[in-house]
């Protein structure tokens, strides 16, 4: 299987508004566990980077305007490499995904999105009980993975597949086609440690503990209160 390991860095967090200023992408064969093509593409855009942005990813005005190429171009590439694919995978891939749909219609680029198949290191890899986090650099340092350039794109997507290779990717696939729920946890005020102990957050807007499961893993789980369950 031929699985395209995807990264973008950006303007801002609001794929409406923001744009893509850095791509990095892995072709990765799953049976030989090595990356087949690489691609990394700075991104000029119109705007000026704030001042977070540049101490995030440590990309700067003048590397963009220097090494960047324009975005039509750089979707262009990226596009060739997602035609040879079976599926994109992106280490929280909801926000990956929202920029790639938002960029490949500002750019004109001819891909049919809901073609697409997706598959998320966040929530589709089943790591083991004793893993906690999810976040790229800490999963990286529990698998023994050193990232010395977080939030470049195509670092991190080296490390993501790193990280992914240690598993069976017929069952990351499968967890991939399960749908997401959010699960809101039925518990008192002095209940709630019930939940924040088993990774539930506080919603201050509605007031409630939630988290998100893959609705396989909810046949096996069991919880000490009751629950709702919502689709994504």
């Amino acid at each position: 299987m031929k699985i395209l390991g995807l990264d973008f860095e950006t303007t801002g967090l609001d794929f409406q508004n923001d744009r893509v200023i850095e791509i990095g992408a892995v072709v990765w064969d799953t049976n030989k566990k090595k990356p087949m093509a690489l691609m990394s593409e700075l991104i000029k855009v119109d705007e000026k980077l704030s001042p977070e942005i540049i101490r995030i990813t440590g990309i700067d005005d003048e590397m963009l305007e220097t090494y960047g190429i324009n975005g039509e171009s750089a979707f262009g590439k990226l596009k060739d490499l997602v035609d040879t694919c079976d599926y994109i995978v992106a280490h929280n891939a909801k926000f990956d995904r929202s920029f790639f749909e938002s960029e490949i219609k500002n750019y004109g680029i001819n891909i049919d999105p809901a073609k697409l198949k997706w598959v998320d290191t966040y929530m589709d890899v089943p790591y083991p009980d004793s893993i906690q986090t999810r976040k790229l650099s800490y999963l990286a340092a529990e698998h023994g993975i050193l990232n010395t350039n977080a939030h470049r794109a195509l670092f991190d997507v080296i490390v993501m597949l790193n990280i992914l290779k240690n598993y069976s990717i017929d069952e990351v696939v499968k967890r991939a086609e399960s749908p997401s729920v959010n699960v809101i946890a039925k518990v008192s005020f002095n209940e709630k440690d019930k939940a924040k102990n088993l990774g539930f957050r506080w919603n201050k807007d509605d007031k409630t503990w939630f988290k998100e499961f893959k609705e396989l893993d909810l046949k096996t789980q069991q919880f000490p209160f009751e629950i709702d369950i919502s689709p994504q």
